[in-house]
C-alpha cells in the first residue's frame, strides 16, 4: 500500500479528473527494489526459516502439516500488522 499522506506523489491528471494510486502501481522505476526492501522487513523473522519472498510472491514451507498450519498463521499475522492485502485467489 501507499502510506496515505503520500498518495499525493503518485498522482496524474487526466482531461476530466485527477488520480492517485492507493496501492503500489509495478511501472514505478524503484517498486522492485522498494517491493523487495518492504518484504524482507515484514517477514525478516521467518526468512529461511519458513519463508521465501520474491517480490509480492510468498512462499511458505514446513516440514509437518501442523507447523505449516502454524507458519501460515504466523505469515498471515505479519500480513495483517502491516496493512498488507494478500488476494484470496492466490
Amino acid at each position: 500500500m501507499v502510506i496515505h499522506k503520500l498518495c499525493y506523489k503518485t498522482a496524474f491528471r487526466t482531461q476530466y479528473r485527477s488520480y492517485e494510486y492507493t496501492v503500489m502501481p509495478f511501472g514505478l522505476t524503484n517498486m522492485p527494489s522498494t517491493s523487495q526492501l518492504t518484504m524482507n522487513e515484514v517477514f525478516w523473522p521467518l526468512l529461511d526459516k519458513c519463508v521465501i519472498v520474491y517480490l509480492d510472491d510468498i512462499l511458505v514451507y514446513s516440514t509437518t502439516w501442523e507447523q505449516h498450519m502454524k507458519d501460515l498463521t504466523t505469515v498471515f499475522s505479519l500480513l495483517q500488522q502491516h496493512r498488507l492485502i494478500t488476494k484470496g485467489s492466490k
